[in-house]
């Protein structure tokens, strides 16, 4: 199922984000594919305060689908994600934490089923406003068992902020593994979203799982796939 309306809103004004990203340089030659739950679990013990800090949420660590002839592996391959020294890991936080979190996670080494991620620095990379954001993986621990589910799901979300979606693309769905088990989680695109409600959903997210990558919203040009 998808939402695909045409509909004109008055803007308002827009606010300052209460949250920022926090962009670290990384020394990592690969990766697991289903990282997430490491991440979370080795990034909280350097930082442990993330875990109880609201809206707090770790981007996943993404490399392109292909290059020179790579393909991107299943997770169940068992072959590593390559990563280029351009990748970057991102964790979204509020900007009185911006400071606390470079310094806790600067200069650290971290273990990821066998692969080693080094943090060397970090900034801060402020939110911007866009029309279209988009979601790698979005979970709800009601764990909606069809697309149209889902979709209504993710509408009850913004309208908790006031906001009406009128365009949604959701896309396949991944399973990311957990200490407790694989939870499903699809792709979203959210499309021709005011700029004071893009800022909004950016700092909120959707669903659940934020510290595992989850519902965390990034501004996407959209060129037709989710």
């Amino acid at each position: 199922m998808s939402l695909w309306q045409e509909k004109d809103e008055a803007s308002m004004p827009v606010s300052q984000a209460a949250l920022s990203d926090v962009v670290f340089k990384i020394e990592c030659r690969s990766l697991p594919v289903d990282h997430a739950a490491q991440l979370t679990d080795t990034l909280c013990k350097k930082a442990p305060w993330l875990a109880d800090t609201a809206c707090a949420g770790i981007h996943p660590i993404h490399v392109a689908g292909s290059q020179n002839g790579w393909q991107r592996p299943d997770a169940e391959s068992g072959v590593p994600l390559i990563l280029s020294k351009r990748t970057r890991l991102r964790i979204r936080v509020p900007q009185a934490q911006v400071a606390a979190l470079i310094e806790a996670l600067t200069d650290t080494t971290h273990q990821l089923d066998g692969h080693n991620l080094v943090i060397t620095s970090g900034r801060a990379a402020p939110l911007h406003n866009a029309a279209t954001l988009f979601a790698r993986f979005t979970i709800y621990e009601s764990n909606p068992d069809s697309e149209d589910a889902f979709i209504q799901q993710v509408i009850k979300d913004c309208e908790a902020i006031a906001y009406h979606p009128t365009k949604l693309l959701c896309g396949k769905t991944n399973y990311l593994s957990t200490p407790a088990g694989h939870l499903a989680a699809r792709s979203l695109l959210i499309a021709d979203v005011p700029p004071e409600y893009s800022m909004l959903l950016q700092e909120r997210g959707l669903g659940d799982y934020r510290l595992m990558g989850c519902g965390i919203l990034i501004p996407h040009k959209y060129t037709g796939a989710v």
